[in-house]
């Protein structure tokens, strides 16, 4: 019910928001990172790829949003690849195909399979749980679909 009323459910927010502290199912933007997911766009519309971006993104010194889950002070685990905190080109990109930026609240990606393993395996696009309006947009739906 609350992924169809459009209510966030995760423990973690997606990089560029943080949770509201007044109620933990709507997201805000996050003044530190919001301007991060911007750049990242702007540079991609202006031409340079996505491991070009990783790469600016790692001279600048900024962390991944792994690692910048962990800076504050989130009980966040991730196997990664990329423990010194480094800007990998996946994490560009998985920015720049996430319409969460644009005000749309998008649930239900991944489903675990068994209670057993808990291994996540993707879902069908046509069963994701898709709210639009649910918080404000980091990115224009315009320059999202151009990317």
């Amino acid at each position: 019910m609350n992924r169809q009323q459009g209510k966030f459910i995760g423990s973690f927010p997606t990089y560029g928001y943080l949770k509201d502290p007044e109620d933990h199912h709507k997201l805000i933007v996050d003044p530190e990172t919001a301007p991060v997911v911007q750049m990242i766009f702007e540079k991609f519309i202006r031409g340079r790829s996505i491991l070009g971006i990783a790469k600016d993104l790692n001279d600048m010194g900024l962390p991944n949003p792994s690692a910048y889950k962990k800076l504050k002070g989130m009980n966040y685990q991730h196997a990664s690849k990329n423990p010194d905190g480094l800007w990998p080109d996946s994490s560009v990109r998985r920015i720049l195909q996430n319409e969460m930026y644009t005000g749309k609240m998008v649930q239900g990606k991944n489903r675990v399979i068994s209670y057993k393993d808990q291994v996540c395996r993707p879902c069908p696009k046509e069963e994701w749980f898709v709210v639009e309006g649910t918080h404000e947009a980091i990115i224009d739906t315009e320059t999202f679909y151009t990317v």
